[in-house]
């Protein structure tokens, strides 16, 4: 196949647009549809390479493989060695025991599936996963591993064009229809994660491209002004995607066909003349994978040593240009022609396995390194500081101990709730605690109280990243949090229920500037909850909901949003100390700094006392002033960079003690229960 100057440009464009959206460029927020091009493309040039090989009796399996590797491998371990190198000196050691478990990940092409089954609302951030970006890698040469044994045995059987056609456009439909299936009809952000990291929800956009390479209509070279209208056609359409696509978007799904549209229409436009094949845009079309390779771990290091600012992120993204241009000029470069397939058979055999053997050995070391630092928990000893603070910290890390297994959220297709109980049910008398992640925090209090809960039953009713509040959804797929709270409430108005304790994070779904929630009315009409005018629709639709809970004979508890500091607690105890600067003994936060950023929500959650609601302010309980500690005794109070780990809420949750029990209590028991 002759090199084709659109389709580099195409490269290029798909990598500008990736790091134009991982270093915060305004106007970029549907960036990461380049991951999409890059797939469409593949697909493209695989099948052409394939289908060609088998047509002419020349194609090998295996030495499809080599190719391959040849082409992806040398840079990827480049990096993965680099990094690991770089965290052994900079890095602490929780870090980078993750950086060894991902690098080996990426290495085997299986890190979409560690990421997959890490993401969800109790996955780390992305900033902090150094390999994150490798997951595309890893479904594409999971594709290349399937492809060519599927096409070397159907396309013999299948020597009409249109018969081959139509395998790939069956594979096109039914790896669609699982994307969509992923992404609109599960509650479930776990499944709906599958849809964006699995090879069976993403092969379509690579058979996207096999489309285009098998189409049998080709328009002749310069015979009209077709080939140039398709093309800017296809360009329009990915760029209407950077528009109107943004994070809180269901992906891939149907959305995704915009973009691939486009692509499929550039790729099949072949335009000689191509808008994109000017020689900037080319230079980078080369460097695009290498390029791809090192701008993570920049978005990463820029992230753990806390450094923002646009200038930084701009000094980041021509570091990654730059580092791109010598990984394709010194790494890819040379050793492709190394590990090429020698075109005649050498007289030693050795000549012919020598270099992917040394590829193999790298690999190998690198990998037995990695593994090294896994078993050694990435080395605190290292730091005198960090060893002192370490096992405290891991801890705390591990310290979460609702159990997800038997009950939490709801069924698969959220039809259902799956309830935590404790105690001995006493109907009229039971008490319902419902909410999001910060209820389940409380369950380490309950289940201390459980063997003196002899007259009355306990059940938690919970999911994470859904509040316990009416009309409020979530504007990213997976959710289900209307369906949530209806199923909720409908326990929560029973008879069984005397008593119902409402608990949230509150605050951080009416951050200002964000658009993760949107608050509806009766009628169904929705604003975004980030809005003063949201605020006053949720407190409104919350008021209704205490006075219908009040009208119906029931006690209602209402705690406001729990401090929380916004940044990994025992990570940052690690990092501290491996930096250098050991956190103090009274190490503590503002979480009226945190406060700020969001619509007053907790303000007027305190008003529903009003109505009847006995409402429980969480900071002043936990803070002095909003001054909040983040450790006792050296030990983190924090399992993450929110939620309170459970030792330290078995004991400081005695305050639910008289809702829980049955005792009565007034404010002054409650604020004196510490």
């Amino acid at each position: 196949m002759d090199f084709r100057k659109d389709i580099n440009g195409l490269r290029a464009i798909a990598v500008l647009l990736v790091l134009l959206f991982h270093f915060g460029a305004p106007g970029f927020e549907g960036g990461f549809i380049g991951v999409d091009v890059f797939f469409v493309i593949s697909g493209f040039l695989m099948t052409n390479i394939i289908s060609a090989g088998i047509d002419k009796g020349s194609f090998s399996i295996f030495g499809f493989y080599r190719a391959r590797l040849a082409r992806l491998y040398p840079a990827l371990l480049a990096v993965v060695a680099a990094t690991l190198l770089f965290g052994l000196v900079m890095i602490e050691p929780g870090a980078l025991k993750q950086i060894a478990r991902d690098g080996v990940s990426a290495l085997l092409f299986v890190s979409n599936m560690l990421f997959w089954r890490e993401a969800g609302y109790f996955g780390a951030p992305a900033d902090s996963m150094w390999f994150l970006h490798t997951w595309s890698l890893s479904v594409e040469w999971q594709f290349y591993l399937i492809y060519p044994v599927v096409l070397v045995i159907a396309f013999p059987l299948l020597p009409g064009r249109a018969a081959r056609l139509g395998l790939l456009a069956a594979g096109f439909v039914l790896s669609l229809a699982l994307s969509v299936l992923a992404g609109e009809a599960f509650d479930n952000t776990s499944l709906v994660s599958a849809g964006f990291y699995t090879l069976p929800t993403r092969a379509w956009e690579m058979l996207a491209g096999g489309l285009v390479a098998l189409w049998p209509v080709r328009q002749a070279p310069g015979a009209s002004r077709l080939p140039v209208l398709a093309e800017i056609a296809g360009l329009v359409l990915v760029a209407i995607g950077i528009v109107i696509f943004s994070g809180e978007t269901t992906w891939p799904s149907y959305n995704a066909l915009l973009p691939t549209a486009g692509t499929m229409l550039v790729l099949a436009a072949r335009n000689p003349r191509s808008v994109i094949a000017f020689a900037p845009l080319q230079r980078i079309g080369d460097w695009s994978y290498s390029i791809y390779l090192w701008h993570w771990p920049l978005v990463a290091g820029l992230a753990y040593f806390g450094i923002a600012g646009g200038a930084w992120k701009a000094a980041a993204f021509a570091l990654s240009v730059l580092a791109g241009w010598a990984s394709y000029r010194f790494i890819e470069q040379p050793c492709r022609r190394v590990l090429k397939v020698p075109s005649q058979k050498p007289s030693s055999p050795g000549r012919r396995f020598a270099p992917m053997a040394g590829l193999s050995a790298c690999a190998v070391a690198t990998v037995a390194a990695s593994a090294v630092v896994m078993a050694a928990s990435g080395f605190p000893q290292r730091s005198e500081a960090v060893a002192a603070v370490y096992q405290q910290s891991v801890d705390a890390d591990a310290d979460y101990r609702f159990p997800f297994h038997l009950c939490g959220g709801t069924t698969m297709f959220g039809k259902s709730l799956r309830p935590c109980e404790m105690g001995t049910s006493s109907p009229g008398n039971d008490v319902l605690i419902i909410g999001d992640s910060f209820a389940e925090i409380w369950h380490a209090r309950v289940e201390k109280l459980t063997p003196g809960l002899t007259d009355r039953a306990v059940v938690f009713v919970t999911k994470g990243g859904c509040p316990p509040l009416k009309g409020l959804r979530r504007t990213t797929a997976g959710f289900g949090c209307e369906a949530f709270h209806r199923m909720g409430m409908e326990l929560a108005q029973s008879e069984r229920f005397g008593t119902v304790i409402y608990i949230g994070m509150w605050a951080s779904y009416f951050q200002t500037g964000t658009h993760n929630a949107v608050i509806c009315n009766h009628i169904g009409n929705c604003i975004f909850a980030s809005t003063p005018a949201g605020l006053s629709l949720a407190i409104a639709n919350f008021g209704e909901e205490v006075d219908d809970l009040r009208a119906r004979g029931k006690k209602v508890v209402i705690l406001t949003t729990g401090p929380y500091p916004h940044f990994d607690v025992p990570s940052q105890l690690r990092r501290l100390a491996f930096h250098g600067r050991p956190a103090p003994a009274d190490w503590s936060f503002d979480f009226s700094g945190v406060l700020a950023r969001s619509e007053p929500v907790d303000a007027g959650i305190l008003t529903l006392a009003e109505r009847g609601a006995t409402v429980i302010d969480l900071p002043s309980l936990l803070c002095e002033k909003l001054i909040c500690p983040l450790i006792r005794d050296g030990a983190p109070l924090y399992t993450d960079q929110s939620h309170l780990r459970s030792d330290y809420t078995e004991v400081v949750g005695s305050f639910l003690d008289p809702f829980l029990r049955a005792e009565k209590a007034g404010s002054a028991d409650i604020h004196s229960a510490l």
